[in-house]
């Protein structure tokens, strides 16, 4: 099941987990009243979860006054859902790429799987590409795509490079 959800995924040194928690949620009580911080069963990696839209709170992050060495990433997830395989990521994201970008960088973190991130990584390169598009595992592009993995749980950004920090 895929549904639309309201979450940013959010990567922290490790050391600062609590304290940064806690930080996050203050910080971004201004622009959600409803904002929660939860932890997750892998360490370092944070969920927030708002009533808002998450590129807006991924951008107030961006802008927030935590040291970008203490938050380390920030992925608006746009869709989420369960996976067995790439395929199950690969529907999803030939529905979600469009016209407005050309070039794509693409990130997979794919944390207690069993598919690399590697093989994850070059089945969606190989998808763009078939799609036309222009896509890299690194390099300067104005769109990303990126999948962040939490044992089976996935969740999926696709869309301008601006609202992530990877």
């Amino acid at each position: 099941m895929i549904s639309m959800v309201h979450k940013v995924l959010i990567t922290v040194k490790s050391s600062f987990e609590h304290s940064v928690r806690r930080d996050i949620k203050d910080y971004l009580f201004f622009f959600d009243r409803d904002v929660d911080v939860k932890a997750t069963e892998f360490r370092g990696v944070l969920i927030v979860e708002t009533n808002r839209d998450p590129k807006y709170m991924a951008q107030q992050l961006i802008n927030a006054p935590i040291p970008e060495g203490v938050l380390t990433s920030i992925v608006p997830i746009i869709y989420e859902g369960s996976y067995n395989s790439i395929n199950d990521f690969i529907g999803i994201i030939r529905k979600h790429v469009g016209s407005d970008c050309r070039d794509y960088i693409v990130r997979c973190r794919l944390r207690g799987s069993s598919i690399g991130d590697n093989d994850c990584e070059n089945a969606i390169i190989n998808l763009l590409r078939s799609l036309g598009f222009r896509a890299l595992h690194r390099g300067d592009t104005g769109c990303a795509v990126i999948i962040e993995g939490l044992g089976n749980w996935f969740g999926i950004y696709v869309g301008p490079r601006s609202f992530t920090r990877v």
